[in-house]
Order: structure tokens, then C-alpha cells, then sequence
């Protein structure tokens, strides 16, 4: 009864640390009842999560039952949700204030129904989230909280050059998982090659079953004096939702065979390069994660209305 429903279908209550959730948001609309404004009242901050909302590009009222009963339904609004800490993290609900036309069970002298005016708030989302931590055990000690399927991959230009020539190195991740919430593993170089800051590489999609892509450092390094030098291998790890474990991937040793070329070594050689000094990428990641709202402007719209009761 009363016309008009709001419900929050979460796809996992208890997910791990950096697991994707979805949040979609649907409105049920009995046949009995005309909707024709909305207000938004409260709109939900997601703290403590990484909060993605997805694009809508079609709004397709369907058939649909709420406690088995004949109603219109519309999906109104998607997120992707990334836990950032363990516990339980509760959910601000999602308030929509409705201005609808209510029958008042009265007909008029030619049998219509008889409609009035009225305004109803809906809430759904006021929910918590039992968020597991990832196990200590077997967590390996270069693990930097990727969450996902991964593959790892250090890719040189190549192995054999001058001194005073270039090569490009590629640190790449691809896969399924929390791409934008994890640093890289860092390169450890001989003194005689001189690297500089890498360019970022990443192309990342976040539809609705959570990020996937890839992300990577593109390093360029010259050898400022010949001879045969050696990159170690970089491991790479991260925690397996399917198997519930940590994995290690570690790349091969790189062995750089350099002969004298005929111009002295200079970093000037390559433009617009800045020398790679350590550091952290990613010093922390914070808890609570902000984004600005994002508004809905077809929410409430009268186009909205009009598929609504087509």
C-alpha cells in the first residue's frame, strides 16, 4: 500500500577490506498512485568507502512486484562501493521527498476515481556493513592492499644499447581489482643507471562489477658507463577473493648488456625528465573518502514522470 516505495538492493553485506560492493537504488510505483515531483532530502556520503557512481544512461520503468503486489519500477541511482576499513561501517540512507496523487476510494458522478493531493518521504539505505579484514596470516610482507585477480609484468624496450641511449622499463598491473587504491612496487637500480621519474600509465573502468584495466610506470633509464648490469626482480602481491589468499607474482632478473657509445652519457638528452627520488606513491590512504554529490538532474525531471507511467 501507500503508493510508493524506495529500496536499496546491496549486492554483499560482508564483503573484505577493498572487495567492491553495489548499491542500486530503486523506486517501486503502485499503478493506483500519480507521482509527479521529487525532492531530494538526504543524499548519502558513503564514509569510509571508495564510492564510484555509475553513469545511467537509459531509465527503463519495467513491470515489477513489491510484496507481491503489481507495481512500476525504475532504477534511479548506482554506486560501486569499496570498503576501507574492517567493521561495521554503516550506510546513510538515500531520503526522497514524493509529491504524488493518492485515490481517496471515492468516485465521482461518472464513476472516475477520485483523487488528492499529498507528499510522502522515502528512505532506503540505513544499513551497516559488516566489513571482514584481510587475514594476517600468510600476509606477505610486500603486500601494499591490492584486492582482486591480477597479473604483474616489468617489460624493458630493450636489453642491449650505448651509453648515452635510452630505454624504456614498464611496471605494469592489469586485471580486476581496487586499481586506484594500491601503489606500485618501486625500482631498485645500479648507481650507473640514471632513471627519472616515470610517466603514469592507466586506463581504468569502474562499471558496475568494480574496477578493471590496467595501471603501470613507464621508467626511462640511461646507462652512463658501459658493462653488463643487472635489474632485480620486483614482486608484486595481492589477496585472491576468489581463493581467499595472498598471491605473489615475481618478475624476471633483467640482465642490461652496455657498450660505449660514441657521445658521453647525459641525462640533457632527454627532455622534460625530472631524476626519480624514493619515495612513498601512496603514504597513506585515507579511511573516509570524500567525492562532491552528484546530482541526478533526470531524477524528478518531467521526462523521468512521463516514462515512469508509460
Amino acid at each position: 500500500g501507500e503508493g510508493v516505495h524506495l529500496v536499496a538492493n546491496i549486492s554483499n553485506q560482508n564483503p573484505y577490506v577493498n572487495e567492491p560492493i553495489t548499491v542500486v537504488y530503486k523506486l517501486y510505483v503502485s499503478p493506483y498512485a500519480n507521482v509527479y515531483g521529487s525532492q531530494e532530502t538526504a543524499t548519502p556520503k558513503y564514509n569510509n568507502f571508495w564510492s564510484q557512481f555509475i553513469e545511467m544512461k537509459e531509465f527503463k520503468p519495467v513491470r515489477d512486484t513489491y510484496n507481491d503486489e503489481i507495481y512500476t519500477s525504475i532504477e534511479i541511482r548506482k554506486v560501486v562501493l569499496y570498503p576501507q576499513k574492517a567493521g561495521s561501517l554503516p550506510l546513510e540512507p538515500l531520503k526522497l521527498d514524493i509529491d504524488m496523487d493518492v485515490p481517496t476510494g471515492q468516485y465521482d458522478v461518472f464513476g472516475r476515481q477520485v483523487y488528492k493531493q499529498g507528499k510522502k518521504s522515502v528512505v532506503a539505505g540505513n544499513k551497516s556493513i559488516q566489513v571482514k579484514a584481510l587475514p594476517e596470516t600468510g600476509k606477505p610482507a610486500d603486500f601494499n592492499g591490492a584486492v582482486g585477480d591480477f597479473e604483474f609484468k616489468v617489460l624493458p624496450s630493450k636489453t642491449a644499447l650505448k651509453t648515452g641511449e635510452s630505454l624504456d622499463l614498464v611496471v605494469e598491473v592489469v586485471g580486476k581489482g581496487n586499481l586506484k587504491l594500491f601503489s606500485l612496487p618501486e625500482l631498485t637500480l645500479p648507481a650507473a643507471l640514471e632513471v627519472f621519474d616515470p610517466e603514469v600509465i592507466e586506463n581504468i573502468q569502474t562499471p558496475l562489477s568494480g574496477m578493471v584495466g590496467r595501471k603501470g610506470n613507464r621508467y626511462t633509464i640511461i646507462p652512463q658507463q658501459k658493462g653488463k648490469f643487472v635489474i632485480k626482480p620486483l614482486s608484486f602481491s595481492y589477496f585472491d577473493l576468489k581463493t581467499k589468499s595472498y598471491k605473489t607474482i615475481t618478475s624476471d632478473e633483467i640482465e642490461l648488456d652496455v657498450t660505449q657509445g660514441d657521445v658521453v652519457a647525459s641525462s640533457d638528452s632527454v627532455d622534460n625528465k625530472k631524476q626519480v627520488v624514493a619515495k612513498d606513491e601512496f603514504a597513506y590512504i585515507k579511511n573516509q573518502v570524500t567525492f562532491n554529490k552528484v546530482t541526478n538532474d533526470f531524477l524528478g525531471s518531467t521526462l523521468f514522470y512521463v516514462l515512469l507511467f508509460v
